[in-house]
């Protein structure tokens, strides 16, 4: 089984989490207007925990496409792309929203990591995007090579 393989047998129990999760967001947010608060992922977060006795995170509700939708629906406050350069804004914006919410989760993530482990990282794909191009161009060389031969001995 590959390393990013999902358990086929873990499917039915990761559709009910999220079922649940979405049912309790909802319930929050219809909670939060009836109350005539402001819904933010803050606050979603702190009324689930105050109506279920759940913690649930931010990250949580943006990635679980029902419960965003019940969020995008009524939030009041304006989402808020934080981003140290606008190509990152760009870039979300630019993807269908489903998209952009799971790559809002991996920048999150990532913001979280340390600046040594990401310029670690980087260098590490630079490295393996160098190994790759030399391989090609080794490639090409050879079908060049290889059409060049065929072509000389058909020519003859």
């Amino acid at each position: 089984m590959a390393a990013n393989s999902n358990p086929k047998w873990l499917e039915p129990l990761w559709e009910r989490k999220k079922s649940e999760t979405a049912k309790r967001v909802e319930q929050a947010v219809k909670e939060m207007v009836k109350q005539r608060e402001p819904v933010t992922l803050d606050g979603i977060r702190h009324t689930v925990k105050a109506l279920f006795g759940i913690s649930i995170s931010a990250n949580t509700i943006q990635r679980n496409e029902g419960a965003h939708a019940a969020y995008q629906k009524h939030r009041t406050a304006r989402e808020v792309i934080r981003s140290g350069n606008p190509a990152i804004g760009m870039m979300l914006r630019s993807l269908p929203i489903a998209n952009a919410v799971n790559l809002r989760a991996k920048i999150n993530r990532l913001r979280r990591e340390s600046k040594d482990s990401l310029i670690a990282r980087l260098l590490q794909l630079e490295t393996e995007r160098k190994r790759q191009a030399d391989r090609e161009d080794a490639l090409r060389e050879e079908i060049l090579r290889l059409h060049t031969s065929t072509a000389s001995k058909g020519g003859a």
